[in-house]
């Protein structure tokens, strides 16, 4: 783990009021926490399935992380049209017309599955990179995105399934902690917090990232508390 390369995903506005520079063209960037200040990804909101997904060109990264997106009216809404073949099918034609202008502009698209949209589990990740193999598409395992309430009380084996098949042919990994609201009955989501401030075994996924992601693979934190962080990763 000591190898290992972390990233802090900073807001993006945040970082160009420091710098003095307009408003940025992505949502959150991905920076290294050592050395020169290389950004790893660009990370951008948005549907990519309610037709209006735009990506800028002078994002700070070749390569983009988005959502897989849903059929739902609202980004994290229930809509169970997104596992079925609708939602299938207009993500098939969104990789399709994605992908010419990606690979012109020499750019990666890395999807960051939620158990709310069409890549919302390891299966149609794994599917993905099967199925656009060659292409410029690449996953992101983040596991909080992963899990949905109900799945806290077997969360053990989900995480050992998530990291077994995704750890070995993820872009990179990004650790955030998962904690229960008021809310959370209602909307059934999980509010995500720093790695070690919440629900996860932290233990466990520090033994998981080392026996499935190659010491290659950046891990990429949220900003803040990073000692604290890499102690519960055992760094």
């Amino acid at each position: 783990m000591s190898a290992r390369t972390h990233y802090l995903l900073h807001d993006a506005k945040t970082l160009a009021r420091m710098i003095g520079a307009e408003d940025p063209c992505c949502a959150q960037i991905a920076v290294s926490t050592h050395g020169d200040a290389a950004a790893f990804a660009a990370f951008v909101d948005g549907n990519p399935l309610s037709g209006g997904w735009l990506v800028d060109v002078d994002a700070p990264s070749t390569r983009i992380v988005s959502w897989s997106g849903t059929l739902a009216d609202e980004l994290f809404g229930d809509e169970p049209r997104t596992w079925m073949r609708t939602g299938q099918e207009r993500f098939a034609a969104f990789l399709d017309e994605v992908a010419p202008a990606l690979l012109h502009h020499r750019r990666t698209l890395c999807f960051r599955p939620h158990h709310r949209h069409v890549v919302g589990d390891v299966h149609a990740a794994v599917k993905l990179l099967r199925d656009r193999a060659g292409g410029p598409f690449e996953i992101l395992l983040s596991p909080g995105d992963l899990l949905a309430p109900s799945m806290l009380s077997l969360a053990e084996d989900h995480l050992a399934r998530m990291f077994a098949h995704l750890g070995p042919i993820a872009a990179a990994v990004l650790l955030t902690d998962v904690v229960e609201t008021p809310e959370t009955a209602e909307n059934g989501l999980l509010s995500q917090c720093r790695f070690g401030e919440g629900r996860l075994p932290h233990s466990l996924i520090s033994q998981l990232l080392a026996d499935h992601v190659p010491s290659s693979t950046p891990v990429i934190l949220l900003p803040g508390a990073l000692a604290e962080q890499r102690a519960a990763l055992g760094v």
